[in-house]
């Protein structure tokens, strides 16, 4: 059986950075390397009722092979560790050390997407467009859940339609809060925003993210 594995299939290590190092707008947020994809993905952590929970975006992918360490160099860079000898994954070399930068640019990006009542509130980096932020059709949402058994990987199974009802755009244009139903505690909720533009015009460099609702905010 073939499953889809939107963030990686076999995780590696995790790092944090905490004084911002990588990229100063995604400060205190976690980076997370995986061995088959050969790619890093960004995780936002929060507390809601007690429980930690979280969202996982899409960061860098197409190094040189699956990645196993990570580590940040005294230049601000986030070095990292390939091998695919033992595992197989993607890449096409037996083993690889690359150095990730910030070229000093800020990227159009979610930055974070926190749960709040009834919904979930994104902060962008950059100042959105107020149409296409503000149409609740230019968001798509699922829920789903995976099945905990011995065997390796799952499908995503009880997969819904979560409509988002309304898109509320800030004064700045920093930020949308989504009002969405049904939302599912215990489940991913994904997100996708292809749609969304900059007041440049432009659309964001990752339009997914995939939220894992286990406390639904209550205030």
């Amino acid at each position: 059986m073939l499953f889809r594995s939107k963030c990686g299939k076999s995780p590696g290590e995790v790092v944090w950075d905490v004084e911002g190092t990588i990229a100063p707008f995604f400060k205190g947020q976690a980076y997370m390397g995986d061995q088959h994809h050969g790619a890093v993905y960004r995780i936002f952590t929060e507390e809601v009722n007690g429980r930690v929970q979280g969202v996982v975006f899409p960061f860098r992918e197409n190094f040189q092979c699956g990645i196993i360490r990570m580590a940040f160099g005294e230049d601000g860079s986030l070095i990292v560790g390939e091998t695919n000898r033992g595992w197989g994954g993607k890449g096409t070399r037996m083993w690889g050390l690359e150095a990730l930068s910030w070229t000093g640019e800020t990227p159009f990006e979610i930055r974070t997407m926190e749960a709040i009542p009834g919904g979930f509130r994104l902060t962008f980096t950059e100042p959105v467009d107020p149409a296409t932020a503000s149409e609740p059709t230019n968001y798509h949402m699922s829920s789903y859940t995976y099945l905990l058994h011995s065997p390796y990987g799952s499908p995503e199974t009880d997969k819904d339609a979560v409509a988002v009802k309304l898109a509320q755009v800030s004064g700045d244009r920093l930020t949308v809060d989504l009002t969405c139903e049904p939302l599912r505690s215990g489940y991913v909720h994904e997100l996708r925003v292809d749609l969304l533009r900059n007041e440049d015009g432009e659309p964001l460099l990752h339009p997914r993210a995939y939220y894992t609702l286990i406390e639904q905010a209550t205030d």
